[in-house]
């Protein structure tokens, strides 16, 4: 057979474009003793394809595996308990936050006048209110994308437990 025919037909199984007979007619070729040089490197990567040694699999091999999954998912697990317990302490520190200036803030109008005791406001001014209000802005926007973002966690995890308990499934079969 001509080298060029062979040459396509090794790219086209390359591409898995081949039928069984032309992958039988690269078989016959390469087993041949008419190989032509330029593809010797071709002749010893498609033999050691078709090599039919059989495949050694070390004992307990499954057993391993498995053992290992189970390591790897009791660790996954523990990751996600602890950035669960993150997230809740992050947002009840956020939560106190927000308490405490809300009750700073709502406090503020409560106070009694004493004459002799400058007021609150009076010893605040309006570029420090108008910061302390800036801020307390930013302490809501803060909340608001925190339980955003708690609720995407709470998401992805549910997702990798679904994909771990198939993933559990499929190897203990």
């Amino acid at each position: 057979m001509d080298t060029g025919e062979i040459k396509k037909l090794i790219e086209a199984f390359y591409n898995g474009e081949t039928s069984p007979e032309e992958e039988q007619i690269l078989s016959d070729y390469f087993n041949g003793k008419d190989v032509s040089d330029d593809l010797l490197d071709e002749k010893e990567l498609f033999l050691n394809m078709y090599k039919n040694d059989p495949i050694e699999v070390p004992e307990k091999l499954e057993s391993k595996l498995n053992i290992l999954i189970d390591k790897l998912d009791d660790e996954e697990k523990i990751k996600q308990k602890r950035k669960k317990l993150w997230i809740q302490v992050g947002s009840i520190a956020a939560g106190i936050a927000l308490l405490i200036t809300a009750g700073l803030y709502f406090n503020k109008g409560q106070e009694t006048i004493n004459p002799d005791k400058p007021s609150l406001t009076s010893q605040v001014s309006v570029e420090d209110q108008a910061k302390i209000k800036e801020a307390q802005e930013a302490l809501m926007l803060l909340s608001a994308n925190f339980n955003k973002g708690v609720e995407q966690v709470e998401f992805a995890s549910a997702n990798l437990n679904k994909a771990n308990e198939i993933l559990n499934k499929t190897f203990k079969q």
